[in-house]
């Protein structure tokens, strides 16, 4: 390409109703850095987008409601725009660029088909559309791909549920044969969450109360969110820093509530797409 950065209008969503799932399909073959969707209409808001997906291969990479991704984007410093909602693989609180590039999607490698599902309830005459931030495949000079090049910042969510306060674990993939990179963890809870640890092969490697979590995130210009808890490896902008959980024997995640509580807990994954 002739330019570093494409910025340019995604195609029409399809299906764009009061109470529906939106589609549009989005044409592979540059690096994805960041899709920006626009909401707007009579009444279109981030509350009303109850499932987001974006399906590679048919195969969900990015599942979250608007409200948890909005939440995310906020605690990363990202500026809140009532009538825009970003779906980022470029990690703009990165320190250097290959910090912030690192997980940026190339869907020249083995993406044939991408396509995301806005699932959206209660609106009022909406309108959707979308624009694609882009730039060139990952390659070095000679062609080849570049070594992260395979790698795509993932969003998945997994339930949780505890009938009275107490400590919770929580199971993730780990080990060789379903093990990922992890740069954060983000619990949203109803309001009980009250700290966390996580053991990597019986050692202690975080530990905090949410009130000492939230203190070293504002030291590091992040900002904590009401009722989610986010658990930062790569608080420093240092993508280097991010828990390697491939080479792990054990994980434990535990959660501590001072009462019945329940919610998600939304991983922010670097992986290939035939992984997780």
């Amino acid at each position: 390409m002739s330019v570093g950065k494409l910025y340019r209008n995604g195609l029409p969503y399809a299906n764009v109703t009061a109470a529906g799932v939106a589609t549009n399909p989005i044409t592979p073959g540059k690096t994805i850095e960041s899709i920006m969707l626009q909401l707007g209409g009579t009444t279109f808001t981030k509350a009303m987008i109850t499932m987001l997906r974006l399906k590679a291969n048919g195969k969900t990479i990015l599942e979250s409601t608007g409200l948890q991704l909005a939440k995310i984007l906020a605690y990363r410093g990202y500026a809140a725009d009532a009538a825009f909602l970003e779906l980022p693989f470029e990690d703009l609180t990165g320190t250097t660029e290959l910090d912030r590039s690192v997980g940026s999607l190339d869907t020249s490698i083995g993406i044939a088909n991408l396509t995301t599902e806005i699932t959206i309830a209660g609106a009022t005459a909406p309108t959707l559309e979308s624009r694609l931030y882009e730039s060139a495949t990952q390659k070095d000079r000679s062609g080849a791909a570049a070594p992260f090049a395979p790698l795509m910042c993932k969003l998945l969510r997994y339930p949780f549920s505890i009938a009275n306060g107490g400590r919770l674990p929580i199971t993730l993939p780990f080990g060789q044969q379903n093990g990922a990179i992890i740069k954060r963890v983000h619990i949203e809870h109803t309001g009980n969450l009250t700290g966390t640890t996580v053991k990597q092969d019986s050692m202690i490697v975080f530990e905090a109360t949410a009130a000492q979590n939230h203190y070293e995130q504002l030291r590091n210009k992040r900002v904590p969110q009401a009722n989610m808890e986010t658990i930062d490896f790569v608080l420093e902008g240092n993508v280097r820093e991010a828990m390697d959980t491939r080479d792990a024997r054990s994980m434990e995640w535990l959660f501590d509530f001072s009462a019945a509580d329940n919610g998600y807990v939304l991983v922010e994954y670097l992986d290939v797409l035939g992984n997780l």
